[in-house]
């Protein structure tokens, strides 16, 4: 098998680094930015600051502060027409996945024109975007770093996802102190997320030893911090591990995909509207029990990365293990075992959601096809 890697984005981080946007952006040469974010993180006060700082480096700044959860087409195309409008030359997304897939999208738009949904599926982005500043304020989605975004399309119930090398930022500022202040539920939803990324990734199909080094180290750094950043919110030392952990598993994840969880996940979004992160914890555990048959090497190693076993065990032990351990963390932080505790999820939807499902690209990497009537017993038994 030939294996390509990519890593497009620079990588700033550290306490702090959030100061290091104004010379990034001078660095494109940039005189008139456009920021992405949404209501919530605008009210922290934190976009702001950064205007502050690019207005006082002789910068033109706007602000586009209505993204939403779940973002859709039109979103991104008001976005878009935002910065067109104000002739921006550089987007700087500040938030969590949703405010960073819509500034890649909008980004997209400017510089390629059409409908979003034209570009949905692998490679049809053919001009690299406008130039794009992500500064994530979660630890989870990775898509400061990913080649991928992924948008709702709500006059049809579902997501889709774009990929394409342009997609990916051009920077990424990783500041573990602009996430102190999440709640810890969110805290734990998108953490889950950083860890299926992770864990589908290592056990891919197409995984090779570049995307293996990072998944399973994430794995590790994960299992190790979430705990600590959802139950002291103020550990900086857990904050930082985390974005570390979901940004190894970003890089990971853009080059040996992902599976079944994600499959699943995307239409219990656009059916149920459950957000990702929380759609993916309820459901990797029910995924790795499925897959476990195909992926016992995989997840022997997960369990002796997390020295859960002795050196004797056999590995289908080793495996049975990591799987326990991460529905273990998921329950510890508040992760609703079942479908039916989730707000909008309803039962006589579940075939709709399978259906859905085996529409997913990822299911060509996960390690065990799946049929759409295993897919649905699993959301049954999930529910």
């Amino acid at each position: 098998m030939i294996n390509e890697f990519q890593m497009p984005t620079k990588i700033v981080s550290g306490a702090g680094c959030v100061r290091e946007a104004v010379r990034e952006v001078k660095l494109f040469n940039s005189r008139k930015v456009l920021i992405i974010t949404d209501p919530g993180v605008n009210k922290t006060g934190l976009p702001a600051s950064v205007a502050d700082h690019l207005r006082a480096g002789e910068m033109e700044v706007g602000v586009f502060d209505e993204v939403e959860s779940d973002p859709g087409i039109g979103m991104a195309a008001n976005a878009g027409e935002a910065a067109k409008a104000m002739q921006a030359d550089v987007m700087v997304a500040i938030g969590g996945g949703s405010s960073i897939d819509t500034a890649k999208s909008a980004a997209l738009l400017v510089t390629n024109g059409g409908h979003l949904k034209d570009y949905a599926g692998v490679g049809k982005v053919g001009t690299p975007t406008l130039p794009l500043i992500a500064i994530p304020t979660t630890a989870g989605t990775g898509s400061e770093v990913t080649v991928f975004a992924v948008m709702s399309d709500p006059a049809n119930n579902e997501k889709f996802t774009i990929s394409s090398p342009f997609m990916a930022p051009r920077v990424a500022i990783l500041d573990p102190e602009v996430t102190v202040g999440l709640p810890p539920l969110i805290t734990a939803f998108t953490g889950m997320d950083a860890l299926t990324h992770a864990v589908e990734a290592y056990a891919s199909a197409i995984a090779q030893p570049a995307t293996n080094a990072l998944a399973i180290h994430a794995v590790k750094m994960i299992l190790d911090n979430l705990p600590v950043a959802v139950f002291r919110p103020d550990n900086i030392n857990a904050r930082e591990n985390m974005m570390q952990a979901a940004l190894l598993a970003g890089v990971a994840f853009s080059n040996a995909y992902l599976g079944l969880a994600h499959a699943i996940a995307s239409p219990l979004g656009g059916h149920f509207h459950v957000p990702h992160g929380l759609a993916n914890a309820v459901m990797l555990p029910y995924v790795m029990e499925f897959n476990l048959p195909a992926a016992v090497g995989r997840y022997a190693e997960i369990a002796k990365m997390l020295s859960l076993g002795g050196p004797n065990d056999h590995p289908r032990a080793l495996a049975d293990k990591a799987v326990l351990a991460i529905t273990a963390l998921a329950q510890d932080i508040g992760i609703p075992k079942q479908l039916r505790d989730v707000v909008g999820a309803k039962e006589d939807f579940l075939p709709l959601v399978a259906h859905d499902a085996m529409k997913s690209v990822q299911l060509k990497f996960n390690p065990r096809i799946a049929t759409e009537q295993e897919i649905l017993g699993m959301l049954h038994k999930a529910f």
